[in-house]
């Protein structure tokens, strides 16, 4: 495995934009507002992740174009032009991180460089993976701190925007939230089957699919009390069709996963008390690791955890469906409590 060496002396950037639009074909103004954007987040970003959301926690409906992106400079304020002229029905939104480096972690068993991972050298993670609490362990910042939440209480989406199944609401506004607790934990996952053999994709959907998709059902139906805040599955379209799946994210060759705990403990002990996914893991290591049956596969994996302190996340959402993204959790306010 591989992580990355990241500068300690100033903090790096994570920048999320969506575009939200109804299933189908998009609309000429949605389509211009999106070449649009992604000209000017490609002139800015070190490295961009181009996917579909649907699916999510807070809003079932259409889909979402989601830009993953690694500003070159901390100071570039990247998308942010766009989202000020854009109409009250934009229906974009962007989520803006900048933690410091020292409670991060970046691994991937991929040869080329993905995500965090163009920000700085490879180095060999190799004596600090594939055992519980290696990701925290990663972090410089996890020997003084154990990232605990500072809310007593679970979080909740705010019952005010809760909607009947099959009801859509648009807020005409601007949602600006810039008030979030110390430790919320922001995780990136992703999995690429593109470079798999034929023999490799037949062991993966004996031995894993199945497993894989109850875990992301887990996931994604996971009560308040888990601590998962927000999920997101994403998936590239371009990367070529994976297998059938109920699960659209999962029928592709490359898919991302994005989640927001109420703090690293929550990410952790969700991983380890799930026990098909506890099972799936010890399966999957003892076929992908040393003298395993899939020891010289393809598949490529990637995995970066945040934790984020008060004041380091921003996010605005513009003409966007009612429970979307932290809307869900402030409801009319601007605070997350």
């Amino acid at each position: 495995m591989w992580g990355v060496k990241l500068s300690q002396k100033e903090p790096f950037v994570y920048s999320i934009f969506g575009l939200q639009y109804r299933d189908g074909e998009l609309s000429t103004e949605k389509e211009s507002m999106r070449s649009n954007f992604d000209a000017l987040i490609t002139a800015k970003a070190t490295h961009i992740d181009r996917v579909i959301q649907e699916d999510a926690f807070t809003t079932n409906h259409g889909k979402t174009f989601v830009w993953l992106g690694i500003p070159r400079l901390v100071d570039e304020p990247t998308g942010i032009p766009l989202l000020v002229i854009a109409p009250p029905n934009a229906g974009m939104w962007r989520e803006v991180m900048m933690p410091d480096a020292s409670r991060t972690q970046h691994g991937t068993n991929r040869p080329d460089q993905i995500g965090l991972g163009t920000l700085g050298s490879r180095v060999s993670v190799a004596d600090k993976s594939g055992y519980w609490g290696c990701y925290r362990q990663r972090m410089n910042a996890s020997t003084s701190d154990r990232f605990a939440t500072p809310l007593a209480k679970d979080l909740k989406p705010c019952p005010s925007i809760i909607l009947p199944p099959g009801q859509v609401s648009i807020r005409s506004e601007r949602v600006l939230l810039t008030h979030f607790p110390d430790n919320i934990c922001f995780v990136v996952e992703g999995q690429d089957h593109s470079e798999i053999s034929p023999e490799e994709k037949e062991y993966w959907f004996q031995n894993f699919h199945e497993s894989v998709e109850t875990w992301i059902k887990d996931l994604m139906s996971a009560e308040a009390d888990s601590g998962i805040l927000d999920g997101r599955l994403c998936f590239d379209t371009e990367s070529g069709a994976f297998g059938n799946s109920p699960i659209s994210a999962l029928s592709y060759n490359k898919k991302i996963q994005l989640f927001y705990f109420k703090d690293m403990r929550h990410m952790e002990r969700i991983g380890r008390s799930n026990k098909g996914h506890a099972q799936l893991r010890d399966r999957f290591l003892a076929a992908y690791g040393p003298g395993g049956d899939m020891s010289a596969g393809k598949i490529g994996l990637w995995v970066e955890t945040t934790v984020l302190k008060a004041g380091e996340m921003e996010c605005e959402y513009v003409g966007c469906l009612e429970g979307t993204g932290w809307m869900a959790w402030a409801g009319r306010g601007s605070k997350i409590v």
